[in-house]
């Protein structure tokens, strides 16, 4: 497992995390970490494709949040990198759904960007910030329930509806 996670990363990538792990020992932590911990210092690294921590994802999203109203639509947004697009609307959508705090929100952009990151290591590429397709819209001119109104108004006229 531990070949498996060093070897997807880049030389910047391994340089990021020893360092990191070298700050730990200068702080007093000799054990060396473990797969787990070893994984989340990639993450607080940003030692993923995209060269992102979870902070960086944070102030990118309250950057969008507070500023969003001056586009027409989060697609206009000058976003540094596509997959803050992505990442930031599944945050305002989940966000909002489950009322999260600002605690919850930083464990959900760290989530999202391994998401994004491990989605890159698979071989697929981040899709392009695109407007939303609108709707299909009703074409003009009388309703199938207006038509039948109509054609009881005219029978009732008539005589033939009491």
């Amino acid at each position: 497992m531990w070949i498996a996670q060093i070897g997807s990363m880049t030389e910047k990538q391994i340089t990021l995390v020893c360092n990191q792990c070298m700050e730990r020992c200068a702080a007093g932590n000799t054990w060396p970490p473990d797969l787990a911990e070893f994984v989340a210092l990639v993450s607080e690294s940003g030692a993923n494709p995209f060269g992102l921590t979870p902070d960086a994802v944070m102030a990118e999203y309250k950057r969008w949040r507070n500023e969003s109203y001056r586009f027409s639509g989060s697609d206009k947004y000058p976003w540094p990198q596509p997959v803050l697009y992505h990442i930031c609307i599944e945050m305002r959508r989940t966000g909002v759904e489950r009322q999260m705090t600002e605690k919850e929100l930083i464990k959900l952009a760290e989530k999202l960007l391994t998401k994004w990151a491990k989605h890159i290591q698979n071989g697929f590429s981040i899709p392009p910030v695109r407007r939303q397709l609108a709707g299909p819209k009703n074409p003009g001119g009388p309703t199938p329930a207006e038509l039948l109104r109509e054609e009881y108004k005219r029978r009732k006229k008539a005589g033939l509806i009491n």
